[in-house]
């Protein structure tokens, strides 16, 4: 597995999105007891044990799923924050319902580590899929017969950490790019595209029908080029058939096996190392109570931190010592997503709240001294 550098500033995004790794949606209940309160009550304990399964397939590596503990209910209600109903249906003896479970993210890490089970806890920026097909010589990208750009356009949502965009195809996509330059893989135009969608990178999926002579079965073949700012990485992959399937079958299993491969690439990216632990002295401009109780609250939040020590306190002004797993640069990309800055300034670590509307870090009136030490 090939590895590169993440970036935090790559990885900005509302701290909603970092609670949302841990939320897990549309969990269906459908439960028969003796009277509507013990369907309720059973329904909630089936549901919310579904959904930390699917959370746990979010978040920890498909090598790894062996290693997942077995809880038993009581462990499992220890686990969950909160949870939500929708289209609730009541009888006399049953009950229905869509679910949503929130989990607390520190408790559910205690859990993974305490197993030594590795795991991933940021979701990634978008990522855009321009889906060509070749047919002999031809090669579709925008076209209306185009059936593997469709296969990709009514994927089902996923339940993992890569959210994926398939383009419009509207006027403005059209005459940008075309089968032949995304084929190329020409970055100026991929890049451009990427920022009209707010995607953090572009991934070309190229693919090729074929039967198999031998067994008469329907076979895609798949090249995946996936172009980041460093650099590029190929994947891919053989799908077949058996002989009666269709080519529309093949294609929709070569795409899930492709978005399968995204996701679990990006975990094996920012696992946390559990065998890392290390410490940072950190500056906290302040604006007041608030203020702190806010920015204390979104690093209790996260997964990877350990604990957080109280140096120094006062209304403009925190030092804290952080300790927590893994490497500063994962540190720096956690603290990002929950729209904290962290950087060196004045041979200090200071960490500041971001401002998602001006795309930098909230500027305050510096509130620490030349020597680092806490202001009067």
């Amino acid at each position: 597995m090939v590895a590169w550098a993440v970036l935090a500033p790559a990885l900005v995004s509302q701290a909603a999105e970092h609670a949302a790794v841990f939320s897990i949606s549309g969990v269906a209940v459908d439960v028969t007891a003796k009277d509507a309160a013990r369907a309720r009550s059973r329904a909630r304990i089936e549901g919310q044990r579904r959904a930390l399964e699917r959370l746990f397939r979010r978040i920890v590596p498909a090598a790894d799923y062996a290693r997942i503990p077995d809880l038993d209910d009581h462990d499992v209600t220890d686990l969950v924050q909160g949870f939500e109903v929708s289209n609730e249906r009541v009888a006399p003896e049953r009950y229905r319902a869509l679910l949503t479970f929130h989990f607390k993210p520190n408790a559910v890490g205690a859990v993974l580590r305490n197993a030594n089970t590795p795991y991933a806890v940021m979701s990634s920026r978008p990522v855009l899929v321009l889906s060509l097909y070749r047919v002999g010589n031809e090669l579709l990208l925008w076209d209306d017969d185009n059936p593997w750009r469709v296969v990709w356009a009514n994927l089902p949502p996923s339940d993992g950490l890569v959210p994926v965009i398939v383009p419009i195809g509207e006027l403005a996509d059209i005459t940008l790019i075309d089968a032949r330059q995304a084929q190329e893989g020409e970055r100026d135009l991929l890049a451009e595209l990427a920022e009209r969608y707010d995607a953090g990178e572009v991934v070309v999926v190229e693919a090729e029908f074929e039967r198999d002579t031998l067994l008469g079965a329907p076979t895609v073949s798949v090249a995946m080029r996936r172009y980041r700012e460093e650099g590029m990485r190929i994947g891919g992959g053989i799908y077949s058939g058996t002989p009666r399937a269709t080519i529309e079958s093949v294609l929709v299993a070569a795409a899930e096996a492709m978005r399968m491969q995204l996701e679990e690439e990006w975990k094996e990216i920012n696992l946390l190392h559990f065998d890392r632990a290390d410490s940072l002295a950190i500056d906290i401009p302040l604006t007041g109570l608030e203020d702190w109780l806010d920015i204390r609250g979104r690093l209790s939040d996260l997964a990877l931190v350990r604990k957080v020590e109280i140096a120094a306190l006062s209304a403009r002004f925190a030092r804290v010592m952080l300790h927590y797993f893994g490497d500063p640069q994962q540190l720096a990309a956690a603290l990002a997503n929950m729209d904290l800055d962290l950087g060196r300034e004045a041979d200090l670590w200071v960490l500041r709240r971001y401002d998602a509307g001006t795309g930098r870090s909230m500027a305050r009136e510096a509130t620490t001294t030349t020597d680092g030490s806490a202001p009067e």
